[in-house]
């Protein structure tokens, strides 16, 4: 007996082994109201949840890998498919960053949706790295932020390309910046020319919004907690319409969704879709409302999956979403 006991503890610390493979599994779904909270307009609370849905990592053991391979909606990744050439702190920092963005984008759109003024703003273009090779290099680093090109104001990275509109590659331009330690100061950079242009000049630098926030006269907060990554924006956008309209958007049901909602409205295809509808069948919900610019071979998987017992809901749009869940759309109330 005490062999057998022996033999059994072995193959079980084998089975917990670490492998170099992740899982992707199916994760939670979690309502999207209640972390929003929003001031300067009146608020309404309905029956219903809006639901953003996320994918749970683990790091392959034997044990799971077996486990795995009995069900459908598990996917067996490399480190590198999974965190990229970043790394796995480096990977989680920059969802965090478009995690933080997807929120404001929701908001804006949101906003703009219903009649609200709303502006997405900044204090610069953040460097997040140099393109290769670049005119800027020894002059301007990762994490330094552009704050002006020839003395023109830049506060959103988009900002740049206009100023540099009517200059060409060969030209002399002055660049102020901000360095991490709040340091000022201004260098002059020889611009180059973009690859799939000679004629366009370019810092070649790589920038993200420095400081992003919303200027309109309707406050929203958004508290995502420990979930990064840009798929919840529809949800985020839809949670805080269906906070600000009357009667409910979702007319008391239930919704999951998921995509990444960009600044015109359009949504964007997301990872782990098959996970998440395996979440959602499982969860009990109905309705799934999920991009339209999914790869067909990903529709056909998350079909699949749904049976007849999920409703798949594909969309190109916010609008095509509100449309969906309240035809005719909604409207902020009047005062």
């Amino acid at each position: 007996m005490a062999g057998l006991a022996v033999v059994t503890a072995i193959l079980a610390g084998v089975l917990l082994i670490p492998l170099p493979y992740f899982l992707l599994q199916p994760g939670s779904l979690r309502p999207a109201e209640p972390k929003v909270e929003i001031t300067g307009a009146p608020t309404f609370d309905h029956p219903g949840e809006v639901l953003f849905t996320t994918v749970y990592i683990d790091q392959a053991t034997l044990g799971l890998l077996l486990r795995g391979a009995l069900d459908d909606a598990i996917e067996v990744r490399t480190e590198e498919e999974v965190y990229g050439r970043e790394g796995r702190d480096g990977n989680r920092e920059a969802n965090q960053q478009r995690m933080d963005l997807s929120k404001l984008v929701a908001t804006k759109v949101a906003l703009e949706y219903l009649g609200y003024p709303a502006m997405l703003t900044g204090s610069g273009a953040r460097v997040l790295g140099l393109a290769e090779p670049s005119p800027s290099s020894g002059l301007i680093s990762a994490g330094d932020v552009i704050t002006s090109v020839d003395g023109a104001e830049v506060r959103l990275p988009d900002d740049i390309a206009v100023i540099l509109g009517d200059r060409r590659p060969g030209e002399d331009v002055a660049v102020g910046l901000t360095d991490p330690t709040g340091a000022q100061r201004t260098v002059t950079v020889r611009l180059g020319a973009a690859p799939d242009d000679p004629n366009r000049p370019v810092l070649g630098v790589n920038v993200d919004v420095a400081d992003p926030r919303i200027d309109s006269p309707v406050q929203v907060e958004i508290d995502s907690g420990e979930v990064t990554g840009p798929s919840a924006g529809l949800a985020w956008a839809l949670a805080v319409i269906d906070r600000l309209v009357k009667p409910s958007l979702t007319e008391g049901r239930d919704v999951a969704v998921t995509g990444e909602i960009l600044a015109d409205g359009t949504v964007g295809a997301i990872g782990g879709i098959a996970q998440k509808v395996a979440a959602v069948k499982r969860a009990g919900v109905e309705v799934f409302i999920y991009p339209a610019s999914t790869p067909p071979a990903e529709r056909s998987a998350i079909e699949e999956i749904a049976g007849d017992e999920l409703q798949l809901v594909p969309v190109e749009t916010l609008n095509d979403a509100i449309e969906f869940l309240h035809p005719g759309g909604v409207r902020a109330p009047t005062a």
